[in-house]
């Protein structure tokens, strides 16, 4: 058995490294190992039986003290070093250190930002030899008496920089799971088997962000993965849209942020405000003005990731740390629970983010219960109004360039309430979606109204259906005073701008300046068509409402679909269709019983979310007198839509057939509008049936195929047709039985 010399010697230089301090320190660590292997060597002999033929031997560890791995030569026992002599070397290397740290900028900020004792860098240290050299893993092993276990353990670390009890007492306290250490995230522990499952027997490594920044790593800008992007930010105030006092406020920030640096209490930076708003670009600003990196996380996809939110959370508040980076956390709803309130999770992570001594952000929905997560938390909150009418203009036209002319500003800013980070993601999708096309690199109209459509938020998607339709004007077919009624509402939609802005109306309105509509009458007579062809005119989505995905037996969960509901909408700008609104939107009734008493609640909250919403919502009923009066009272318009009379029916006979469609002379249409009182609804699914028998025989569409159809579908309506009906056609009413 021998010893050598420490593995670096004096003359030495670590490539790529932090400079003399880390070459000092590990020059250090290899003494205090060296002397560790003498004086296990004087006082254990190690049994070969012990690890069963897989062991380290006496050669190889002399032969890595001595760098001399690639060597079968044996050591000369005369070189082993005295004990006393290696501490006192140790001592004096780290004396040097300290002289040194001060010109190593990332081992004394490092130091400086934790606020590390001497005793934690040395543990830090202890660690991080594994990323540096390959030898220590058999050292340790064969330090931790153990050929599996390679590398640091809590004995090892008392062993090698704690001489007396009192000095082994304090270290050890400083290696538990809840020191500052391990809470940072500079050190994780190793999992061990059962069996090892012993305190002093815990392994550590180092946080591979702590071994980047202190490896001189250079840290990727972009985006990391599905959660974390960091960017450099460089743009300015100028890529911010706000009103004029409250961009002097936040461009006042980055002044009153860096007299805080040293602040235990730096506020947390809050913004309150619906998606699209740019608050990316204002927190760019703010970081640009900061001179700071940016770290964006996105609190959803976190959540989503195989590890718990909380330890991803630590890995980026240690980056952020290491970096002095600004932190930017979006996507918070994920913080709150099923039912809307903070989970304790949130709380803890809230707490975490306080502690950061680096500026963070955060982002809420103003809908969210974001106040009860922030109770009693230092914070600086900024609400972010959506832009107005003139404002939402004034963008389109200043960022769409010669593309807008100002017909199509007051079009887009009527039918779109965007934010100005959504009017310009909208612009860019409308160049992108020009270029594809290989057209002028100018966008056309079309281009910049599909770009807007592509930016409406499609969470609406979970709760309600498209309604996708190629319908007409020209093809209701209604009176002409609904007809009026229905060209009031598109006109409503159309100039709401006007109105409420230009003359206003809106400093008059206390509750929502959104268009609430009923559309009452039989089924089959228009009103979801009509919906259709209103916001296909207007370029707007409408989603139709499936009550049996909203309403829930449970208590309270009806309430939070509805809320869902209204929010995917404001943010989307679409219209919300409700069909059978009766089902949902029915009239209180006298509290008998705990049910009838949150039936009661249900309706009492859809009233209050209808109050409050912006958009437009349109119900449509069958039975328009189960409507609770409070709704009936909260409509802008009523629109009766009747039973179309004969002459309307003989249209809607006609029209049923595309030109297409090979129809025989011997359909009698005055026969069977005069004859059958049947809504528009009806009628098409009677032509449809028919041309599928008609298909079937190989024939044009013939009497003999509508009249069996009319008549499964009286049948059908709990009526049995009759030969006085059907006249001369009711031979063929048996025809297809």
């Amino acid at each position: 058995m021998g010893a050598s010399a420490p593995f670096f010697r004096r003359d030495d230089r670590v490539p790529d490294m932090n400079g003399d301090y880390l070459q000092n320190e590990l020059q250090r660590l290899d003494l205090l190992l060296h002397r560790e292997i003498l004086r296990m060597r004087a006082h254990y002999q190690l049994s070969l039986d012990e690890f069963r033929g897989l062991y380290v031997s006496d050669q190889q560890v002399d032969a890595l003290l001595h760098d001399r791995t690639n060597s079968s030569e044996a050591v000369d026992p005369n070189e082993l070093t005295d004990s006393v002599e290696l501490t006192n070397r140790a001592i004096e290397l780290h004396q040097l250190s300290r002289t040194l740290l001060a010109a190593e900028d990332r081992w004394s900020s490092l130091q400086h930002q934790f606020e590390l004792t001497e005793p934690e860098m040395d543990v830090l240290l202890l660690a991080l030899a594994l990323e540096i050299h390959p030898k220590y893993e058999t050292l340790f092993a064969y330090l931790n008496n153990d050929v599996t276990r390679k590398w640091p353990t809590s004995d090892l670390a008392l062993r090698l920089f704690a001489e007396d009890v009192e000095a082994k007492l304090k270290l050890r306290e400083l290696l538990l799971p809840s020191s500052r250490l391990f809470s940072s995230g500079l050190l994780h522990p190793v999992p061990l088997a059962a069996e090892h499952a012993v305190s002093l027997s815990s392994g550590f490594h180092p946080a591979p962000e702590a071994c980047h920044y202190l490896m001189h790593f250079s840290s990727p800008l972009g985006k990391i993965n599905d959660h974390l992007t960091r960017l450099e930010p460089h743009s300015g105030w100028e890529q911010v849209s706000l009103p004029p006092a409250q961009r002097l406020q936040l461009e006042r920030l980055p002044n009153i942020l860096s007299h805080t640096s040293c602040c235990k209490e730096r506020p947390l930076i809050v913004f309150v405000n619906h998606y699209g708003m740019g608050t990316e670009q204002i927190v760019q600003a703010i970081c640009a003005g900061l001179r700071k990196r940016l770290l964006m996380v996105s609190a959803e996809r976190a959540r989503t990731t195989e590890e718990p939110i909380r330890r991803v959370l630590q890995s980026i508040l240690l980056e952020q740390a290491l970096e002095g980076a600004g932190l930017y956390l979006y996507d918070c709803d994920a913080l709150f629970g099923a039912e809307g309130a903070p989970t304790a999770e949130a709380h803890a992570i809230v707490a975490a983010l306080e502690d950061s001594k680096d500026p963070v952000f955060l982002t809420f929905d103003p809908h969210a219960r974001w106040p009860e997560l922030l109770l009693g938390r230092h914070k600086l909150v900024f609400v972010l109004e959506d832009p107005g009418f003139p404002e939402r203009r004034r963008l389109w036209k200043e960022l769409g360039g010669a593309a807008v002319s100002d017909e199509l500003a007051d079009d887009l800013a009527n039918r779109f309430v965007f934010g100005p980070g959504r009017i310009r993601d909208a612009i860019v999708m409308a160049r992108d979606r020009c270029a594809l096309q290989g057209q002028d690199e100018t966008p056309t109209a079309e281009d910049l109204l599909e770009g807007a459509r592509a930016q409406s938020d499609q969470s609406l998607g979970k709760l309600a259906s498209p309604v996708r339709g190629a319908h007409a004007w020209s093809d209701l077919v209604l009176p002409p005073s609904t007809l009026r009624q229905i060209q009031e509402i598109k006109s409503a939609m159309q100039f709401r701008h006007r109105v409420y802005s230009e003359w206003g109306f809106d400093q008059r309105l206390v509750s929502g300046k959104g268009l609430k509509i009923l559309f009452s009458g039989p089924a089959g007579t228009g009103k979801t068509m009509t919906a259709g062809i209103i916001a296909r005119d207007l370029g707007l989505d409408l989603y139709k409402i499936d009550l049996s995905g909203i309403v829930s037996k449970f208590i309270g969960e009806t309430e939070k679909n509805l809320d869902r509901i209204f929010r995917a909408s404001r943010s989307g700008n679409a219209i919300l269709f409700f069909d059978e609104a009766d089902a949902l939107f029915g009239k209180r009734s006298e509290v008998k019983d705990a049910h009838d008493r949150y039936a009661n609640i249900e309706v009492a909250y859809l009233l209050q979310k209808m109050e409050e919403h912006d958009g437009v919502v349109i119900l449509a009923t069958n039975l328009s007198k189960n409507m609770d009066d409070a709704f009936s009272r909260r409509m802008h318009y009523v629109v009766e839509f009747p039973l179309p009379n004969a002459v309307h029916r003989d249209r809607l006979w006609r029209g049923m057939f595309p030109p297409q469609a090979p129809l025989s002379d011997d359909v009698d249409f005055k026969f069977l509008s005069e004859q059958f009182p049947l809504p528009g609804g009806e009628i098409r699914n009677i032509v449809l049936s028919a041309a599928f028998m008609a298909a079937q025989d190989g024939s044009a569409i013939h009497m003999r195929h509508l009249v069996p159809a009319l008549g499964r579908m009286m049948v059908k309506k709990g009526k049995l047709p009759s030969a006085t009906e059907f006249k001369q056609y009711h031979t063929w009413l048996a025809a297809r039985d």
